[in-house]
């Protein structure tokens, strides 16, 4: 079947349902629906491999061996078998990246689900991060693009973005979730505005770029667009003060958890229709109609746990190109304490970092 004939199906099936929710006739249709859907199917082993590349520190230049970008996942042949895993029971992993106008990845999260305790966890991954991979810019704010470029199309972006998070984590997400730019501003304004606490004045103009930033301190909620500007803004105008990539992370975090929050609200039901449009026209994910149902079936328990959100720990910065270089075993023991989907601890021998 076509592609845009199922999204249209799709669309057309969960507004109706949705509708029928909303005017009050059928919540028992609404139960219905989401018994039928099921859990994901995850294997309960996992054969683990580790991939064989590693090119050392980046150059002063900022360049790696000279490779043209493109799609750099090593074959299978390059990769080396670890052992076997056992995954946890109904633990889900998920990549989260949101893509720019130029296609980069500006904002990278592995996060997990777990259902039984009903407890969120995110790890923001910097996107200057230093990754062990063949490419010119090894940065995970790059991968997506790079996979396009080589010819892959959306497709090779999602591979080349599993491949520079595998490097990282050990383990390949179950699950991936692409989105827009404009699609934020519209999840946003769909649930009424996100409650952010914006810790000092946010001034920057760049006329090139069209942004134009302008956030008073204090607690407040922001639209769309405002949200964006604070989860983009970095550079400052002269007399303000510019952030890090680190605080700009936890401006991001701050906003998905109030996102989250707004979504585990009743009245999020009347927003169901407008939040279907905006992932038919800005989101792409590999979860199946069925998976979806299923997941949103459980976010009423997801109030009973927690949500914690955290940042790859690094250390040593590479000025030459601006690289942040990952402190391995302060990763290695945050991945084991929040998003490893396994029951034996992702050790050293399954991930490749560079870190001297």
């Amino acid at each position: 079947m076509n592609k845009h004939v199922k999204k249209f199906i799709f669309t057309s099936v969960i507004t109706t349902v949705v509708a029928l929710i909303v005017s009050g006739v059928a919540w028992g249709v609404y139960a219905m629906i989401t018994s039928l859907s099921t859990p994901p199917t995850i294997p309960a082993q996992v054969v683990i491999t580790r991939q064989g590349y590693s090119g050392g520190l980046t150059p002063a230049d900022g360049t790696s061996d000279g490779t043209a970008d493109g799609v750099t996942v090593p074959s299978d042949g390059d990769s080396q078998k670890i052992g076997v895993m056992d995954r946890k029971e109904l633990f889900y992993t998920f990549l989260l990246f949101g893509i720019d106008n130029s296609n980069n990845a500006d904002v990278i999260i592995v996060g997990a689900v777990d259902i039984p305790s009903h407890d969120v966890f995110l790890v923001s991954v910097p996107r200057d991060t230093l990754v062990d991979v063949p490419r010119r810019l090894r940065k995970p704010v790059g991968a997506y693009s790079a996979g396009r470029v080589g010819g892959g199309g959306h497709e090779g972006g999602v591979e080349q973005m599993y491949s520079d998070v595998q490097s990282l984590f050990g383990f390949r997400p179950d699950f991936y979730i692409s989105v827009q730019t404009q699609a934020f501003v519209r999840i946003v304004d769909a649930v009424g505005g996100v409650k952010v606490n914006v810790p000092f004045p946010m001034r920057y103009d760049d006329p090139f770029d069209n942004l134009h930033i302008n956030i008073p301190a204090g607690e407040q909620t922001l639209s769309g667009e405002k949200a964006l500007h604070f989860a983009r803004y970095r550079q400052a105008n002269e007399g303000y003060r510019a952030v890090t990539d680190y605080e700009r992370i936890k401006n991001q975090q701050q906003i998905l958890r109030s996102i989250f929050d707004e979504l585990l609200t009743p009245q999020t039901i009347t927003r169901v229709p407008e939040l279907i449009n905006i992932y038919a026209d800005h989101v792409r994910t590999n979860m199946e109609l069925a998976e979806m149902l299923w997941f949103a079936g459980q976010l009423s328990d997801l109030r009973e746990g927690t949500f914690s959100a955290y940042t790859i720990p690094t250390g040593e910065t590479i000025r030459a190109g601006w690289y942040e270089v990952v402190d391995a075993e302060a990763l290695l023991e945050l991945i084991n304490s929040t998003v490893n989907p396994f029951e034996q601890e992702i050790t050293m021998d399954m991930v490749r970092i560079i870190n001297e």
